[in-house]
């Protein structure tokens, strides 16, 4: 049902979209009628019992993925049941991801937590090769607000995961990200970045058909909205996500709309205490996550994943 509902709000956006002539054409009554997506998605394998979660991004897929353990220890998972990993290189696009698949070059995954996949280290076509249930993309940060940089790269992904990947049914995921802090963004203030990345992920859903959204830019910036919002706007250097209630946003964002589903649990009961790495000097401090701002952490969460288009307290973004 979820699924259908974004779905909706996508086609009834994006049907307003007369200009996009290469995606839409019209009929006699000069309605717009709108093409299928480059792919039907499979859905999250709800009622499974396990999860293999395998996430190819950046360093944004890296803060997304870093207190992940600590929650599913808190709400109680059993490691045997799932695995998380993440592949992740400075400041990767789509089109990096591409070549990196192209060439055959190893990479090694870095380990999240749970039982551990055979493969760690290799090519992508033999890290694919493995049974994993969801793989999540994104797009490199500072691309990510501009849906013309996603293709050709993106569809040429689709199709190399589906041509090596063992599970005929994966999921793929998409994860948004995040607008920078406003000093590092000069063109554009972090809202109205974040409108341009919701923009970019409508169109992703709507002409590519990655329709499970981990929507980590919404958490984010509905967090902004309220009293977690810190001088450094919730990033360690006005790019990446501080090593306390920034980081941990993003996990419960991750946990919530993909570990959620299958397991009956909701980020709601999460009481862990993630261990605050070490920073560099030149970072902002860590803002630690307490009893005091979670369940506000939690609802930031929750709002964004029911509604991955709209800011806490804000009308519903809508395309002009």
């Amino acid at each position: 049902m979820k699924r259908a509902i974004v779905r909706y709000m996508v086609v009834g956006c994006l049907t307003l979209l007369c200009s996009l002539s290469l995606s839409a054409c019209k009929d006699d009554d000069n309605l717009i009628i709108p093409v299928e997506p480059y792919i039907q998605n499979h859905p999250l394998p709800e009622g499974q019992g396990r999860l293999r979660v395998l996430a190819i991004g950046n360093s944004f897929a890296e803060d997304a993925m870093y207190y992940v353990p600590a929650i599913m220890e808190s709400l109680g998972v059993d490691p045997a049941t799932y695995s998380a990993y993440f592949a992740a290189h400075s400041a990767a696009s789509l089109q990096h991801w591409y070549a990196i698949a192209e060439s055959g070059e190893t990479i090694e995954l870095t380990y999240r937590g749970g039982e551990h996949m055979e493969v760690e280290q290799g090519n992508l076509a033999e890290i694919l090769a493995q049974d994993w249930d969801v793989i999540t993309l994104q797009q490199y940060s500072e691309y990510s607000i501009n849906y013309d940089t996603y293709n050709p790269w993106l569809r040429l992904m689709i199709d190399f995961i589906r041509q090596h990947c063992t599970n005929p049914n994966v999921t793929l995921a998409w994860q948004t990200a995040w607008s920078y802090h406003d000093a590092y963004t000069p063109d554009y203030p972090n809202y109205q970045r974040w409108q341009f990345i919701t923009l970019a992920t409508q169109n992703m859903i709507y002409y590519d058909g990655i329709d499970v959204i981990i929507p980590v830019g919404t958490t984010i910036q509905n967090a902004r909205a309220t009293s977690l919002n810190t001088i450094s706007q919730l990033t360690r250097d006005g790019w990446h996500l501080n090593a306390g209630i920034g980081r941990y946003l993003a996990a419960c964002t991750v946990v919530q709309s993909l570990f959620a589903p299958i397991y009956g649990i909701t980020i709601q009961n999460d009481h862990s205490q993630p261990v605050i790495p070490e920073l560099s000097p030149q970072d902002f401090p860590p803002e630690p996550i307490t009893e005091e701002n979670r369940s506000l952490c939690h609802q930031c969460v929750i709002n964004a994943v029911e509604q991955p288009f709209m800011v806490l307290g804000s009308n519903s973004y809508s395309i002009r």
